[in-house]
């Protein structure tokens, strides 16, 4: 049985930290012993043991990705453990500490995918970035082809490195009752066009643009609502744009949920306005796992998980017209809509299941003992 410690430091809930819970509920137990580092009093603990794991709870490295003390720490706990592989989710200190501790597989997984400053894609900062991943670990995981290019633009192996896309659960599908109720309690009528945001409220993120193509549109659609799910810094910001534009009965906030299932069951157009940072969305997938279309910005991971015309549109990134412009021809197009929200299941069920990306996880995991066994 190869033994394997995942190690992250969120203490919130993030993309990173449901990637993790999906991978653990797929495993197969018979061939795999997997452990769970991560910081006390982190939020995913419930998670976690929710998929039938008791996770070991460090003292040092909340949200930190490399702190002296978290690396004596984990050291302690990978020699203890005496493990066949380490694979470490945005912690340096854990891939530090697994090179020391002689380790022979050290993955890490690279979650997010932006725009480069030049510094970071030239020398010195390349040839060292590039040094020290090289060495720490013996296999990455890009999450996605935009994330896998960061890589190695920063002087990554490319042969270090394996795109795996993530996977989610499937949504369940609430009654017709249900979505009856849920739209009257949001304000949404039963005919209402619902277009659906949910991510964190963040600059990143492209809210203001969501905005500001709904102004737009309810220029020339009257039927149209506009629903954002998740909360963050800018949701006062935010909602005062939404008012200054006179978007109050238009634009719904429906704040932080633990399920998103019963929001994205009302949706008939999901939107992803990303322009800063966006990996292999996971939004995305969870709406396509339920036949809802997507509306993307051209940006990170979304050309890879959207293709043009099968299970969604693509518009460039920080443009309010061009995102308005799509929502009314989608609209506009009942069939197109039904169109695109077929092939979305069909895609997701092909390319975008949690047991889908387990699967090559795991391949990846097999590769690494063979390469071991093989030394």
């Amino acid at each position: 049985m190869i033994k394997i410690l995942n190690v992250i430091t969120d203490t919130n809930i993030g993309g990173a930290g449901r990637v993790l819970v999906h991978y653990l509920k797929n495993f197969d137990r018979t061939r795999y012993d997997v452990y769970v580092a991560l910081p006390k009093g982190s939020l995913l603990t419930g998670e976690i043991e929710k998929a039938g794991y008791t996770p070991i709870l460090t003292e040092y490295g909340r949200d930190e990705s490399f702190e002296l003390p978290a690396v004596r720490e984990l050291y302690g706990i990978i020699k203890e453990l005496r493990l066949d592989i380490v694979h470490t989710h945005s912690s340096l200190s854990a891939k530090l500490a697994a090179y020391l501790a002689g380790v022979k597989s050290r993955i890490y997984t690279r979650h997010c995918a932006f725009d480069l400053p030049a510094s970071a894609t030239s020398f010195p900062r390349k040839q060292i970035s590039g040094l020290v991943n090289n060495t720490l670990s013996t296999a990455i995981v890009a999450v996605v082809d935009a994330a896998a290019k960061n890589l190695t633009d920063t002087g990554v192996d490319p042969k270090k490195i394996t795109v795996i896309m993530n996977g989610v659960e499937g949504l369940r599908e609430i009654s017709e009752e249900e979505k009856l109720s849920l739209r009257a309690e949001l304000g949404i009528a039963k005919d209402d066009f619902v277009c659906t945001m949910s991510a964190r409220l963040e600059d990143v993120k492209g809210h203001d643009y969501f905005i500001r193509a709904a102004k737009l549109v309810c220029e020339k659609r009257d039927n149209v609502k506009f629903l954002i799910v998740g909360t963050g810094t800018l949701e006062k910001e935010l909602k005062e744009l939404a008012s200054s534009l006179g978007l109050d009965r238009k634009v719904i906030f429906a704040g932080f949920t633990n399920d998103v299932a019963p929001y994205v069951n009302i949706t008939d157009l999901n939107v992803n306005c990303s322009w800063g940072t966006e990996a292999s969305s996971l939004a995305i997938a969870e709406a396509m796992s339920l036949g809802k279309p997507t509306l993307a910005s051209i940006f990170g991971g979304n050309p890879s998980m959207i293709t043009e015309g099968e299970n969604g549109m693509l518009v460039p990134k920080r443009d309010e017209n061009a995102i308005a412009d799509a929502i009314l021809r989608i609209e506009g197009e009942r069939g197109l809509v039904q169109k695109l929200g077929e092939g979305a299941k069909r895609i997701y069920e092909k390319r975008f299941t949690a047991a889908a990306m387990t699967r090559q996880l795991e391949a990846l995991y097999d590769k690494e003992a063979e390469r071991i066994k093989a030394k």
